[in-house]
């Protein structure tokens, strides 16, 4: 059987019920795994140790590295279909969503960037507001695609709310499995705050590198100015060199693609010096809609805030 994501996606598109047949076994293999888990560990004391303030740092690394993984694996960049597939499901199971709907949302955003069917676009919201919910915004989007694919009937509407209700099944199964397997203390001194950075860095991927013009256009872009874009260019493989990934998505680590644009913003004196420090103070999509409302005295403004530097591999 073809293991490739682009396989996947195309039985998505194809068979109605794939998804749903998909969702069901999930469930049953993962409440087998909890079962086999059981007795791990005792699951009701949590007995907290000075040992466990080391959990948390090295949780936030192994977030990101989820975050990286999970992302080459939906292109089939780790080494080997199998390979690519056991890595793709651990992350999967990991994030809780699953590899196969983590393949739907991210080729859907690859397929259609920035339009309104890219499960990811934040339009209209700022950082904070995107973060609290991403995968409600994703559930939507693609459940809106793939009414288009399979149509309105009451068939396929009863597939879906029975698909969506398993969906929901399986994020709650798979939170007791690494809880069950982890222990107490383990899953929130590591799982948690893994699971949180992974959500957080994902979030802020999309975000800040997918910038919007004056026009009304959107431009994807490569960010690596500053100690965390570096920092995190390092754990991830080059993820915030997103537009070398959109260019190339072979590329396991897309800062190696030679001959890049490096995109250094100017900061606005508006907002906290975080917001401005990770990119965060607007809200996205805000140029296109002060164009389309007439105001346009401050793109002029902007413009001379942002800068763009070419650099070679080395």
């Amino acid at each position: 059987m073809n293991q490739s994501p682009a396989h996947i996606f195309l039985r998505i598109k194809k068979d109605k019920n794939y998804l749903l047949r998909l969702y069901v076994l999930e469930a049953v293999c993962t409440f087998l795994l909890i079962l086999l888990c059981l007795g791990l560990h005792d699951l009701k004391t949590f007995t907290f140790e000075l040992s466990h303030l080391l959990w948390p740092p090295l949780a936030l690394i192994f977030g990101c590295l989820i975050a990286s993984f999970i992302h080459n694996s939906s292109h089939g960049n780790v080494a080997g279909k199998w390979i690519n597939r056991v890595v793709g499901e651990f992350c999967g199971m990991w994030v809780l969503y699953g590899f196969t709907n983590f393949i739907l949302v991210h080729l859907l955003h690859h397929q259609y960037s920035d339009k309104e069917l890219d499960p990811v676009n934040p339009k209209g919201m700022n950082f904070l507001k995107f973060l609290s919910a991403p995968m409600r915004y994703m559930i939507d989007t693609a459940k809106k695609y793939l009414f288009i694919q399979h149509g309105h009937k009451k068939f396929y509407s009863q597939i879906m709310l029975v698909q969506t209700i398993v969906f929901h099944l399986n994020l709650l199964l798979r939170l007791v499995f690494w809880f069950v397997l982890c222990g107490p203390e383990l899953f929130v001194v590591f799982y948690l705050p893994a699971f949180m950075a992974n959500v957080a860095i994902l979030a802020h991927i999309n975000y800040v590198c997918h910038r919007d013009l004056p026009d009304g256009t959107i431009e994807i872009v490569n960010l690596n100015h500053n100690l965390y874009y570096k920092v995190a260019n390092f754990i991830t493989f080059g993820g915030y060199f997103h537009k070398n990934h959109h260019l190339r998505l072979s590329l396991f680590n897309p800062q190696k693609l030679k001959d890049s644009t490096l995109y250094v913003p100017r900061y606005f004196p508006h907002g906290p010096g975080w917001a401005r420090y990770l990119n965060l103070n607007d809200i996205w999509g805000e140029r296109e809609k002060n164009l389309s409302s007439g105001s346009k005295d401050d793109f002029h403004t902007s413009n001379r805030f942002q800068a763009e530097v070419s650099f070679g591999h080395r």
